[in-house]
């Protein structure tokens, strides 16, 4: 025979277990608004540690990015990477591109004419460009000249010209001869030379770590070390040349030279000017006073 379960009382419950059933909803009433407590702390505090632990993330990047730094000091192969900037500037090399013209002449013993260039805008803000990746991150600039002397010198000038940094390269050459003055024959070379810099916007964060140096780079600076480098000095200060005092204004101020001009002004204005002739002598201004004197003189007896 099935048991028959009796349904619970409460009022009797209540009655009977009154502290209890109270004491109980206390117990449960304060676990709840425990728990919601809590729960609302929850999300911050796991906010608060997700931000520490990416924090540290960046701290342990710091300092990878401090230690390799520290390490160029020593790691000569980051040495050899400063050369690459006289190799391949990242600006356009027109002065060295011209010093390297004179020096490479006087070293060869030849003679620049004809010279063409247009160099466009050098040192504003417009010569750094934008490039796409499809784009490349070089530019070259170009340089048409004529080059004149013996065979042998012209021959030394296009070999030298193309070791000389900034990289040059000679993409056009025309050659013609012809007998100069003393009978000598004399070589012309019309040449097209191209001076390459770099223009590919770099962007790089604080805690990205160095790029490796691979075999390929080493191969290429053991390569940059063949060139001459240019020997072309920066000017780190303002050069004055001392011409002296040219105009005699140096210590005046405006007020002291404005009151030297207006002191001038007034000695200029106390001068009495005379007219003279050829012979130096003084002619007078006014010769109608002088001859209605003489008329006046002979009129006055005759009234007499």
């Amino acid at each position: 025979m099935p048991i028959e379960k009796e349904e619970i009382n409460y009022k009797l419950v209540w009655n009977t277990r009154k502290e209890l059933v109270l004491a109980i909803l206390s117990f449960a009433l304060v676990f709840v608004i425990f728990t919601m407590v809590v729960l609302k702390q929850i999300s911050p505090i796991k906010k608060v540690f997700a931000e520490l632990a990416s924090s540290n993330q960046e701290l342990n990047k710091f300092q990878t990015k401090v230690d390799e730094l520290e390490n160029i000091a020593f790691d000569s192969e980051f040495k050899k990477m400063t050369e690459i900037d006289e190799v391949l500037p990242s600006y356009k090399p027109l002065l060295e591109l011209l010093n390297n013209l004179n020096s490479v002449a006087v070293q060869s013993e030849t003679l620049i004419k004809n010279f063409s260039l247009s160099p466009g805008e050098i040192a504003t803000d417009s010569t750094i460009l934008s490039r796409t990746r499809r784009q490349k991150f070089y530019d070259e600039l170009v340089l048409e000249f004529s080059v004149s002397g013996t065979l042998a010198n012209v021959q030394n000038f296009m070999t030298l010209i193309e070791q000389v940094t900034p990289i040059s390269t000679i993409t056009n050459i025309s050659l013609s001869q012809q007998i100069n003055e003393d009978s000598g024959v004399e070589t012309t070379a019309n040449l097209k030379l191209k001076t390459f810099y770099f223009t590919q916007a770099i962007a790089v964060t604080l805690t990205e770590p160095l790029p490796p140096i691979e075999d390929e780079q080493l191969i290429v600076l053991e390569e940059i070390k063949k060139l001459i480098p240019n020997k072309l000095p920066t000017q780190e200060e303002v050069i004055r040349n001392d011409r002296g005092n040219l105009f005699g204004l140096q210590g005046m101020s405006v007020e002291e030279l404005e009151a030297q001009l207006q002191a001038s002004e007034t000695e200029l204005d106390k001068v009495e000017w005379q007219t003279v002739d050829e012979s130096g002598q003084i002619i007078d201004e006014n010769p109608s006073e002088t001859i209605e004197n003489p008329i006046n003189e002979q009129i006055l007896p005759e009234n007499n």
